[in-house]
């Protein structure tokens, strides 16, 4: 009797749970259910029923004490202007939440792939750039209502307009943060019959879909990143930005599609910023590779420390690439020559403007193996200050001009009369490289092992030759 009496009280939890799961909820569209601006939003009845008009400059117009996850969004929409029009869901708040919107100049035009688009705000950035593949034809009316449902499994969406059966877009790996959160919407648009049906899914599957680059191989999924730097006012690049070896690397991974998010690691920033990302190729020949890049915003890449190519991928600029200056595969490709044995890939990348980041995929993997390079460069050996300290001075051309070399940190920098201010990076005891550019320096000791000079070396020749002086 005992476990009867348990049997059918559980029974009844979990038939009461399934009820409240699945519960109706007609969100009410008065005043008193809403944030909005004030004067920009009217609660009004429209053909006999409650309607909420949103002007246009009203901002997100969000809904109170509501906490919405999985389950199904319904409304009507009319719009009352040409323009954008966002439906904002999981809303934590304007930084973290998904959305889905309308273009609705897009209107009647059977051949507009952006009528209807898709995308997360991660850290107070709209990720429209980031994620071309998100967005499709829609058919909907500038005059009549329209009708909008959202089904919301877990990792995945389905958005259908003006019908029941036939989505209009898929999204098989929603991108946010958030999870849970309020509902909201703005743009010049009036909202009616909204209702929500907690874990109503329709069949759709919570776990994300498969990603369609999944067994690609080409695409270089794994880089090591340096931490972000702010670039100075009107400086477009500078060797400054280079890596030094105080700076710190982490290893990133790609997400879907390849795509490495330096907005989901760094943030958001109001100034123009600068970070590097590194790779090591080792080639079992001397060959040349195509690779195909998609970046945003501004790109350096350099091999070996000489630059091989640089572009920009500025939104209404007139350089920025296909599509509409949005990060894609399709964005550029170029050819880059490995050496045989190891290659450093160095890749600068800056950003200003909406999401940042790059996608990588090399023609092929023919005698290559790839692995991300968390280290400042391989080349580069510790020594000791005194032996750091044994070099610095001053030090005589042949024809008169003078050198510097002085001690910062790990390195030594060398300065002088008509020499720009580099600085050298120790491999060996007596041997040292400049980063930038194929130039190398050996200090030379006489016979009582003390310093006497230097010799400078490009492309493995010698180019200068200085002693030092007394």
């Amino acid at each position: 009797m005992k476990k009867t009496v348990l049997f059918v009280a559980f029974f009844l939890t979990c038939f009461c749970v399934l009820a409240q799961k699945n519960k109706t909820i007609r969100v009410p569209l008065s005043a008193d259910k809403w944030t909005f601006a004030n004067q920009k939003v009217e609660f009004l009845q429209e053909e006999g029923k409650p309607a909420m008009k949103i002007m246009p400059g009203s901002g997100q117009v969000v809904a109170k004490n509501l906490d919405f996850s999985d389950g199904t969004i319904e409304y009507d929409i009319k719009f009352l202007t040409p323009g954008f029009a966002s439906t904002y869901f999981r809303w934590k708040d304007a930084n973290e939440n998904e959305s889905f919107y309308f273009r609705s100049d897009r209107a009647g035009n059977p051949g507009a792939v952006d009528a209807v688009q898709y995308a997360p705000h991660i850290a107070g950035v709209n990720l429209w750039d980031m994620l071309d593949h998100y967005q499709t034809n829609a058919a909907f009316s500038l005059e009549k209502w329209n009708h909008v449902k959202l089904v919301l499994s877990g990792a995945q969406m389905r958005a259908y307009v003006n019908s029941q059966e036939q989505p209009t877009l898929e999204i098989p790996r929603l991108e946010g943060n958030t999870t849970t959160g309020s509902i909201a919407f703005d743009g010049d648009v009036m909202i009616s019959n909204l209702v929500l049906k907690p874990g109503e899914t329709e069949g759709l599957s919570s776990i994300a879909g498969i990603d369609p680059t999944h067994h690609d191989p080409r695409y270089i999924r794994s880089w090591a990143v340096s931490q972000p730097v702010t670039t100075p006012k009107n400086v477009d690049f500078s060797a400054d930005f280079f890596p030094k070896p105080e700076g710190s690397w982490e290893v990133i991974s790609a997400e879907r599609r390849g795509l490495i998010n330096l907005t989901r690691k760094f943030g958001k920033s109001e100034t123009r910023r600068f970070v590097w990302l590194k790779a090591k190729i080792n080639s079992a020949t001397a060959q040349k590779k195509r690779i195909d890049l998609g970046f945003s915003d501004e790109v350096w890449v350099y091999r070996n420390n000489q630059l091989v190519y640089t572009d920009k991928n500025l939104y209404g600029a007139p350089i920025m690439k296909e599509p509409d200056g949005r990060i894609s595969i399709e964005n550029t490709s170029f050819l880059l020559p490995l050496n045989k044995g190891n290659n450093e890939l160095l890749i600068g990348v800056a950003n200003d403007f909406y999401g940042w980041g790059i996608i990588a995929r090399i023609e092929d993997l023919e005698g290559l193996e790839i692995q991300p390079d968390p280290t400042f460069d391989s080349r580069m050996v510790k020594l000791s200050d005194q032996i750091l300290n044994a070099y610095a001075g001053k030090y005589i051309q042949a024809n008169g001009m003078n050198m510097v070399i002085a001690k910062e940190n790990n390195a030594l920098k060398a300065s002088g009369d008509g020499i720009s201010t580099v600085l050298l990076y120790p491999e060996a005891d007596n041997k040292f490289f400049i980063k930038e550019f194929d130039v190398q320096l050996e200090f030379v000791k006489d016979a009582t092992n003390k310093v006497s000079g230097l010799v400078i070396y490009n492309n493995g020749k010698q180019v200068l030759e200085a002693k030092r002086a007394e």
